[in-house]
């Protein structure tokens, strides 16, 4: 019982008394007659009784309707909080089944939700996405419709419609919404852009991706947001690059190499241009102006890429002696002369010069003892010259460093692993990002003479190629 409860009863209980005592005292008086009318009467303590009731009755009565009032509303008030507290963990449980792959359960939930709750934006939009994730495109169009009439303006809402009607097959349909992001939301649609360009590129359509591309950056550029054009710049080298490949697919070589050139002036450092540099010089039957090209990309940057093209041409062409000289001329160039040491030694094992492979190697076992790729070629050049004993050694050293195979490259920009390289990650899509995996091997790119570019990265999080 509330104090205040309890002084209550306890101030009528005394006045109880006061009353029944008062009234013992003037039991004569009480009893005196009181006329109401000539012909009708009433003893005195009755009525007095009446008009204390006729004037106490009502005020009582308003107080406690009030009190009751108030107190109804006091447990309304409780039950929805707990009624909206219980959907809001029913929200969040249906968020979580969505972030485990959960796509049943989510759906459960959210459309239990939506009973409750039929005009709720997050339950709408989430709805709809859960539905569209299991392959019921048609409902989630449905739903999402329903909450583009209760939200017009809102863009998230014509989003989640450009995904269903692309998932549905109505990639016209869906182009048409992102246009009318573009038109209606100005500020907003840059988004919706970089989504269609990263969609282009997973369809290798660079062309296209370029123009979404030169849109994508005249909107930032008229924001004057500087961190965001540097990194749509990034992406555009790698655009720009991409074009240039196509050119010299299509025998435009002379296009080729003037994009090129455009290119390598902006970003001169950038490993695929280089390569492609040469390349270009191949198609043009200079083989020489190849070779220089890449040595000046080592020079540059020194990638071991430069060195293993470099390899492959003249063992291609069965010039081994050019092969050897050519990385011989290498050690003394830049910083550092592991890596042409190193490839100098892989290149002997290639070319079955296994007495010459080792001398070159051996001279490397104090720089490249914690490398997994040295020891795993030390072993196979010991290997083939019979020393078994010495091959095992090597071996199981190379597997106690990781048990990587030989020349692993990785991707610095996501840590994709592949067997070879390559000018552009098919995991993240960036370019000027994959290297041979001496990073992983306690080596830093100083100690190895490579000067690192930038990568030319995608930088939507939501985007992942197929290609």
């Amino acid at each position: 019982m509330r104090v205040r409860t309890f002084l209550g009863v306890l101030l009528a209980v005394v006045a109880a008394i006061a009353v029944a005592y008062i009234s013992n005292l003037n039991t004569e008086s009480l009893a005196i007659r009181f006329a109401l009318t000539p012909t009708v009467s009433v003893s005195l303590g009755w009525a007095l009784i009446v008009c204390f009731l006729l004037g106490f009755l009502p005020t009582v009565s308003v107080l406690l309707a009030q009190t009751l009032k108030k107190d109804l509303a006091s447990r309304r008030a409780r039950r929805l909080e707990r009624e909206a507290k219980s959907l809001d963990r029913s929200f969040r449980r249906a968020v979580d089944y969505q972030c485990d792959g959960l796509w049943g359960k989510a759906s459960a939930e959210l459309e239990g939700l939506l009973a409750e709750r039929p005009e709720d934006f997050s339950t709408l939009l989430r709805y709809g996405e859960v539905l569209r994730s299991r392959g019921r495109a048609e409902e989630a169009l449905k739903i999402h419709r329903r909450a583009s009439v209760l939200y017009p303006r809102s863009v998230a809402v014509l989003y989640q419609l450009a995904d269903d009607y692309a998932a549905r097959g109505d990639d016209e349909v869906a182009e048409q919404v992102l246009e009318r992001i573009l038109r209606d939301f100005p500020g907003q649609g840059l988004r919706g852009l970089r989504r269609k360009r990263n969609e282009l590129l997973s369809r290798l359509d660079w062309r296209d991706a370029m123009r979404a591309q030169e849109k994508i950056g005249a909107l930032i550029a008229e924001a004057g947001d500087v961190s965001e054009l540097e990194k749509e710049a990034a992406v555009r080298t790698g655009l720009t690059y991409q074009r240039a490949v196509t050119l010299l697919k299509e025998d435009r070589t002379e296009e080729a190499n003037e994009l090129l050139d455009e290119l390598l002036d902006e970003e001169p450092r950038f490993v695929p241009g280089l390569i492609l540099k040469g390349e270009v010089e191949l198609v043009r039957d200079d083989p020489d102006a190849a070779v220089a090209a890449w040595r000046r990309g080592f020079e540059a940057v020194g990638s071991p890429v430069f060195l293993m093209r470099i390899e492959d041409h003249f063992i291609e062409r069965q010039q081994p002696l050019e092969a050897i000289s050519t990385l011989h001329a290498l050690r003394d160039v830049g910083e550092s002369d592991i890596l042409p040491r190193f490839f100098l030694g892989r290149l002997y094992h290639r070319l079955e010069m296994h007495d010459e492979a080792f001398k070159a190697l051996e001279s490397l076992s104090e720089e490249l003892e914690g490398s997994r790729s040295f020891h795993f070629l030390m072993g196979k050049v010991q290997q083939r010259r019979g020393d078994l004993d010495l091959a095992m050694k090597s071996y199981l050293e190379c597997a106690q460093r990781a048990g990587a195979g030989e020349g692993e490259f990785v991707c610095r920009a996501c840590g994709a692993h592949s067997s070879d390289w390559r000018d552009r990650c098919q995991e993240c899509g960036s370019w000027n990002s994959v290297e041979l995996d001496f990073a992983e091997e306690a080596f830093s790119a100083d100690e190895l003479g490579v000067r690192l570019a930038p990568a030319q990265s995608i930088y939507d999080r939501d985007w992942h190629p197929r290609d």
